[in-house]
């Protein structure tokens, strides 16, 4: 059952004029499944050291949680700079991170490329792979004039890809943005900057909507008003604890499931 769990403030200071969504988890779900491809091989790297073969499974989990959570939101390599320090401080010799990254990039591709692949082909239906409501959401927000950006971690190239594929790129009137080749070209917080500055909108018009922390984080510093999206990535109806934990941490006002009431989101966020 949909229910808004209240976390800071009970509505916006101001209705909204912009909103930035993240992708994966929030909006798409072709990479689902991401976080269990990383840690199965962060986890084989690390167990290589002469460290970690002496501690158990569950420990090196731990470790590698943490820095995680840390990047969850930034360009994918972010993941590999903490692999490489880890496995520094377990006395081993790592690779660069950008090869780690490129090992790490094939993984996720095997798992989500056939998933694309399908979509191209029309074999598969775009609903399977977008979190529940989340077009009527779109939708609604458009229909209220409000300024849609996309602002992923994501390699940019790939989501442009994505929104086209699941057939809801229409939406983005603000445009789709992703992470570079040089993964100091984008951020959260620089695109929060970037979209202040194009709107010349007050911080609190602003409404971030993701299930990662970084851009929760990135929105919050500013004043705008959060909804964080603990989506569980199965596609079931329920609230991820894990992500809702990092979203509270982070200063999400809202937690929400997905979008499968949006009349009661709609009601809230623009309540007279």
């Amino acid at each position: 059952m949909f229910s808004i769990e209240i976390v800071q403030r009970k509505f916006p200071q101001k209705h909204p004029k912009v909103a930035m969504f993240d992708f994966d988890g929030t909006v798409g779900l072709l990479r689902a499944g991401w976080h269990d491809v990383l840690v199965s091989f962060h986890t084989h790297v690390l167990k290589d050291t002469p460290k970690g073969k002496n501690m158990d499974e569950k420990s090196i989990s731990n470790l590698i949680k943490k820095y995680i959570e840390t990047n969850i939101g930034k360009p994918p390599v972010y993941q590999s700079y903490s692999l490489v320090e880890t496995v520094i401080e377990l006395d081993g010799k790592p690779l660069a991170a950008e090869e780690y990254n490129a090992i790490y990039s094939q993984r996720l591709s095997a798992l989500c490329e056939p998933r694309r692949e399908s979509l191209r082909k029309g074999i598969a239906n775009p609903n399977d792979f977008i979190v529940v409501g989340i077009v009527r959401m779109l939708a609604m927000l458009r229909s209220r004039n409000i300024k849609i950006y996309m602002a992923s971690g994501t390699e940019e190239n790939y989501i442009k890809e994505d929104v086209k594929l699941l057939r809801i790129d229409n939406f983005f009137d603000g445009g789709v943005y992703g992470s570079q080749p040089d993964p100091t070209a984008f951020s959260k917080k620089t695109m929060v900057e970037k979209i202040l500055n194009e709107n010349k909108i007050d911080n609190c018009e602003l409404l971030g909507i993701g299930d990662g922390a970084t851009e929760i984080k990135a929105v919050q510093e500013v004043g705008g008003f959060n909804i964080g999206v603990a989506s569980d990535e199965n596609g079931k109806p329920i609230i991820d604890s894990w992500k809702r934990r990092q979203l509270i941490t982070a200063g999400a006002d809202w937690i929400i499931p997905n979008y499968s009431d949006v009349n009661q989101l709609e009601s809230r966020l623009f309540i007279v």
